[in-house]
């Protein structure tokens, strides 16, 4: 994938953002090219996130605020790819949290409270299934795991923030990615699907994250050499979170129970746009726009994120 058409997809916004505040581990997740680099090809990829929750949801129906009025965050991400042949690419990516906030009802003290931090680290294996250029049909698949980087029992004040604070999730994760794209001739227009689940494991207090599904689609049109346009419709499903039984859960059949209020499903509209300055640098923001949101119990809902990101070729001439 060359020149503007990997713009379509350098921010494709996989991870969910909100738990009940922010994101449990990385807002990077996904965010650079899924599928497979040229060989001994070097790509950088920076970005900056920043994500705004403002109001409660219960089901798909707004409801009144909870004791958090609201959550915000800011993220700088870091990825690295390399092209190992050409038909596998390897991937290793991982960021920090300018900060991670809540501000709270009048009345509960702190007012907010804040974290930052390293977060999670993956590493991905993805590998050509399918190439055809003469039909401008690719399909590749990735494998790989996320390790516990930052800190996942953070302490402001001598106060454990809550867990929606944490930098990290302190788990081992699964991920398997699937990214298929059509070209049109003469490469003007563009249709991607790409899909990322993770597989939840386990934090040393015995937390479990549900499991997390998203699946995009995306439609791109490069008008000049230099811009792109992107449209992108992304679906996002994450299960409910588990926990040794407590008493103030709903209890399970294997001395566990589900954490209320968790799990939710959600779909946005992300339009993008890309310029390359350069066919080695290339620049790309975008937005997430909250179609529909159902959660479980209540929780505070996603209203608004942004992406910027710059990538960055190194290799061959």
């Amino acid at each position: 994938m060359k020149g503007g058409a990997l713009l379509t997809i350098l921010l494709w916004g996989p991870i969910s953002i909100w738990a009940q505040c922010c994101s449990p581990g990385n807002p990077i997740g996904g965010a650079v090219n899924p599928g497979v680099s040229q060989q001994d090809i070097w790509q950088v990829f920076a970005g900056y996130r920043y994500g705004l929750a403002g109001e409660y949801f219960e089901g798909n129906q707004p409801v009144q605020s909870g004791f958090v009025t609201s959550g915000s965050y800011q993220h700088l991400g870091l990825a690295l790819t390399y092209g190992l042949t050409e038909k596998v690419t390897l991937e290793a990516e991982t960021g920090y949290f300018l900060q991670k906030s809540q501000s709270y009802a009048p009345g509960i003290i702190p007012q907010t409270q804040t974290g930052s931090g390293l977060t999670d680290v993956s590493t991905i294996a993805r590998v050509n299934l399918w190439n055809n250029p003469l039909k401008g049909i690719e399909l590749t698949s990735g494998l790989g795991v996320k390790f516990p980087l930052g800190n996942s029992q953070q302490m402001v004040d001598g106060i454990l923030l809550p867990r929606d604070l944490q930098p990290s999730t302190g788990s081992v994760d699964f991920i398997h990615t699937l990214f298929a794209q059509k070209t049109f001739l003469p490469q003007h227009f563009r249709l991607f699907l790409l899909s990322r689940f993770e597989l939840k494991g386990q934090s040393p207090d015995q937390y479990r994250y549900g499991n997390f599904l998203a699946i995009s689609g995306f439609a791109s049109y490069s008008p000049t050499l230099r811009w792109t346009i992107v449209g992108q419709v992304r679906g996002e499903w994450r299960g409910r979170d588990t926990r040794p039984i407590t008493g103030s859960g709903i209890p399970l059949d294997n001395g566990r129970e589900i954490v209320p209020p968790t799990g939710s499903q959600k779909l946005f509209f992300s339009p993008q746009v890309g310029y390359e300055f350069s066919p080695r640098v290339q620049l790309s923001l975008l937005s997430d726009l909250p179609l529909y949101q159902q959660y479980f119990e209540s929780q505070l809902g996603t209203t608004f994120s942004l992406w910027l990101n710059l990538r960055i070729i190194l290799g061959k001439d």
